[in-house]
């Protein structure tokens, strides 16, 4: 009996342990609050991150959980092909969680990107990742100096967060939308005209393509 009360409490402090762990490190996550900045209940009228069509120059990855799709591999978000210095505009509001950049090493054609976070509620985050398609360190510079917000911030709908850096060809903006600590298609996060202008888009490019693929 008493080994059996020693094993439950070490059970019981183990379990504390992991979940003050947990409660520290998901901290701003579990109490983030926008003090009613804007609807935060649910994400269901996003929009898309180009200001203008025309600053869109090709169409080449949707989200898929499978190679079963016209790209032929599994990518997780959406890539937006923007034309140098494109405005690059919120699709959602939030407020700016994290800014991060990777160094992939070199030798790696696309070895510099850099990414915003947005944090839209305490379940939802939205991420911009720059791939501007370089191996220059003075690029990365560049393309960090070329985003108009800091961590903090907090951003409405629209508004303009950066410019791209187009440098090599390639260069886009993988954006995808974590919901729970999982991707998924974003399709049932668009508003209805978010929606039909991103299927618009692509079909200018893909008369057949879909935005997701299972």
């Amino acid at each position: 009996m008493r080994k059996f009360t020693v094993t439950l409490i070490i059970i019981l402090l183990l379990a504390g342990g992991l979940g003050g762990v947990y409660i520290y490190f998901q901290w701003d996550n579990l109490f983030f609050t926008n003090d009613n900045r804007y609807d935060a209940s649910e994400l269901n009228y996003m929009n898309v991150v180009y200001d203008n069509r025309s600053d869109i120059y090709a169409f080449n990855e949707g989200y898929s959980s499978s190679d079963n799709c016209p790209w032929g591999f599994k990518h997780e978000g959406i890539d937006y092909f923007l034309l140098n210095n494109s405005k690059v505009i919120a699709a959602a509001p939030g407020q700016v969680e994290e800014i991060e950049w990777t160094d992939n090493g070199e030798g790696v054609e696309n070895r510099f990107y850099a990414r915003i976070w947005i944090r839209f509620n305490k379940d939802i985050r939205i991420g911009y990742n720059f791939e501007p398609w370089t191996q220059n360190v003075e690029d990365k510079d560049q393309l960090l100096s070329m985003f108009s917000v800091q961590v903090g911030d907090w951003i409405e709908i629209g508004e303009e967060i950066a410019r791209f850096l187009y440098v090599g060809n390639g260069a886009h903006i993988h954006f995808d939308v974590i919901e729970n600590n999982e991707r998924s298609c974003v399709q049932n996060y668009f508003s209805e005209e978010g929606y039909t202008e991103i299927m618009e888009m692509i079909h200018s490019f893909h008369h057949d393509w879909e935005l997701c693929y299972p």
